[in-house]
This record gives structure tokens, sequence and C-alpha cells, in this order.
């Protein structure tokens, strides 16, 4: 795969998964726009992509919070490259809420916010350039969007809700050649599930996750971005409007014991 010419524009790509996506389209000589809040890491990241080929790397610091500020941030994109061939929603925020909790609705409203309002955003101000280059769409969703989990509510349903956006737009953009594809993964081994477990439990939390996952290992990053670079090129030429689910067979387990 070779995306020499190609834009693409992620978000979230200052750590974990973003970040491999990031460097992956690197690798096949994309030119990049890279979206996170913090600049530190978003700096760190762009370095590393730039020591992996000439492609060009716009950063472009944003609080995906700040919904009425991503017109403007794509508006600087297409300045500076003229066209937008991918954009890989990635961006994701998690919660522990319940129903019962005291702010579950602020926490809803905050992570709907950067998980689906900011995605929306974001594909509403690229979708013109993207008609225009007959480009693709890829949101990074989770299997928990499709599956149950306590107190999680606010996360479950904004990937959720992310799903059915995708199949939305993938049929509305069809005619004008933008496929449009979401990526489920299980459990991947970042901070949006790290930051939740005390530093000592860490190692015993993730070990004990994969007699869970049938193929007894975890999705990585890596697993994901590959996926991503492949949906993205022409060898996905005929695949939009799926949910591609990596997840080691975790979603094959919910049948497992019920004979």
């Amino acid at each position: 795969m070779d995306f020499t010419g190609k834009v693409v524009l992620i978000t979230g790509a200052g750590s974990g998964i973003g970040k491999e996506i990031a460097i992956h389209f690197a690798k096949l000589s994309a030119n990049l726009v890279l979206i996170s809040s913090n600049v530190d890491k978003l700096t760190k990241v762009s370095e590393e992509c730039k020591h992996l080929s000439n492609s060009r790397v716009l950063i472009l610091p944003c609080n995906l919070r700040q919904i009425h500020t991503i017109k403007d941030v794509i508006s600087n994109a297409k300045k500076e490259f003229g066209r937008i061939d991918v954009v890989v929603n990635c961006a994701g925020i998690a919660a522990i809420d319940g129903i019962t909790s005291v702010d579950v609705l602020d926490k809803v409203d905050d992570v709907l916010k950067v998980n689906f309002e900011a995605a929306v955003a974001i594909t509403h101000s690229a979708v013109d350039t993207l008609i225009e280059s007959r480009g693709c769409i890829i949101n990074i969703g989770s299997i928990m969007g499709t599956m149950v989990g306590k107190y999680s509510i606010a996360y479950n349903v904004s990937k959720a809700v992310l799903l059915q956006f995708t199949k939305c737009i993938a049929l509305e953009l069809a005619d004008n050649g933008v496929r449009v594809n979401c990526i489920s993964p299980g459990s991947v081994k970042t901070n949006i599930i790290s930051d939740f477990i005390p530093s000592e439990q860490q190692e015993n939390f993730w070990d004990s996750l994969i007699d869970d996952y049938p193929l007894k290992h975890l999705p990585t990053t890596d697993d994901i971005a590959n996926m991503t670079t492949f949906l993205a090129s022409h060898k996905a030429k005929s695949i939009t409007g799926c949910d591609i689910i990596v997840d080691g067979g975790k979603t094959l387990t919910k049948f497992l014991h019920q004979y």
C-alpha cells in the first residue's frame, strides 16, 4: 500500500491507537494532519512520523470538547494541503458511571461530546473535500458498542451511536464514492483503560483479561492500525458501512456458556 500524495487526518493522534495509526500512515508515505489536545505528545508523534518518511506533518492542537472550534481546525488543514483523503475519528475518552451515579448526566454529556459529537463535527467540516477526493472515513469504535458492561453507560452508548452514525453516513455518501467504516477493537492496552487501574494492579489486570479471549491474546494498537490502513486503501474499495471487529474472538464468548 502506498499513500504518497494522500492527506490523512487523525484525531486522538497523541497516544495509543491514534499514535500508532499515524505512524503506520507515515510509513506508507501519507501526508498527515494530527489532532490532539496534548501539544507535547502531538509534537513527539509528529517528529517520529517525520523520521519515517519525507511526508509533511501538520499538527493542530484542539480540545474536541469545544465543538465550535473544530470547523476552523479543519479549515486550517484544508488550507495547508488543499485536500483531505482520509479522516480517522479516533479520539476517545471513558468514564466510570452508572444510572445511580450523581454525576451520570455530566459524564454522559462529556463522553458523548468527545466520542461522538466531535466525530460528527469533523466529518461535517471535511465532507466537501472528501467528496472531491472520493476519500474515506474510518471511525474507531469498540466492541462495547454492541456488548453490555456495568458502570460504563457513557462510553458504551457513545460507541453504539458512533456505529450507527457510520452506517447512516455510509449510505448517504455512497453516491459520492466516499466509503465509511467502523473498527471495533476489543480491550487494547492503552491509557483509556489503564488510567482507571491502579499502577500496582496493571500487570495482573491485563493478564487476567486474556482468558476471556478465545485466541488467547489481546488486540494491539498495531492490529488496529493495520486494519485502518487497509480500509483506507484501494484494496477495500468495495467495503463501506461495515463494523470491522478486531477483538481476538472476545465477542464470541457471550455465546460460550448458553448450553
